[in-house]
């Protein structure tokens, strides 16, 4: 079950779609397979950068206008801000470093086992 709210539900198309679309254009025009494990890294590893940055900018120009909670206590009235768009109660734009970090960990696991 997916948790979201807002445009959150555009996290992981964000994230996968750079990756989706150069990859196959790569594969289809120059036969390049950025899978293929005998080929460099450096363009799967560009392609992930480049979905985070991606999911990253878009969460930042989404979620740069806040929403204004306004709750009564006793003391009075309390104004907290939140934002608009998240996936599992966190901002759009911190998923882009989560994928990023989930992916190099699993690329460094990969490595040395």
């Amino acid at each position: 079950m997916i948790f979201y709210t807002g445009l959150g539900w555009l996290v992981p198309f964000l994230f996968i779609a750079p990756f989706l679309i150069i990859g196959v254009f790569l594969n289809k025009l120059t036969g390049f397979d950025v899978l293929d494990r005998s080929a460099p890294s450096w363009p799967l590893h560009t392609l992930i950068l480049t979905g985070a940055l991606l999911t990253f900018c878009v969460g930042l120009y989404v979620n740069r206008k806040k929403i204004a909670e306004v709750m009564f206590e006793k003391s009075g009235s309390v104004t907290t801000y939140r934002t608009r768009h998240t996936l599992y109660a966190i901002p759009m734009q911190y998923w882009g470093f989560i994928g990023l970090a989930i992916y190099f960990g699993f690329t460094a696991y990969r490595s040395f086992r």
